[in-house]
């Protein structure tokens, strides 16, 4: 379970990061952080979360990786506008598709809980 939490807090820091360079390019840089060292770290998160995966701690932390990896990456991007940051991929919070697609994802990610909480309470029944 430690594991869990520390895959995540790392995910979490290296989202942040590279927020942080698309909407101030070159800060990265001039901190000494290649953002190359992120996108290998994100390719490093991802192999160990398949050799750790545990589906039943998945289970049990669904609607909280929801939450964290679709509501916190927005609350970033509004934070680096406000501090007059501008997004050079176009991940803005003024971009339609954008908040689109973060409702499709929270929708979608709410219905799959919500199946598989009526499944949990059909079999204990």
């Amino acid at each position: 379970m430690k594991t869990y939490w520390l895959l995540g807090i790392v995910l979490l820091v290296d989202i942040t990061l590279l927020l942080v360079d698309d909407y101030f390019p070159g800060a990265l840089n001039s901190l000494g952080i290649p953002v190359w060292s992120l996108y290998a770290l994100l390719g490093v998160l991802f192999l160990v979360s398949l050799l750790t995966h545990n589906p039943e701690l998945e289970k049990r932390f669904r609607l909280h990786e929801l939450i964290l990896l679709a509501v916190y990456p927005m609350l970033v991007m509004i934070l680096l506008t406000i501090l007059g940051g501008d997004s050079e991929s176009g991940l803005s919070v003024t971009s339609p598709f954008l908040w689109v697609f973060w409702g499709i994802i929270l929708w979608l990610g709410w219905r799959d809980y919500k199946k598989e909480k009526e499944q949990d309470e059909q079999t204990l029944e």
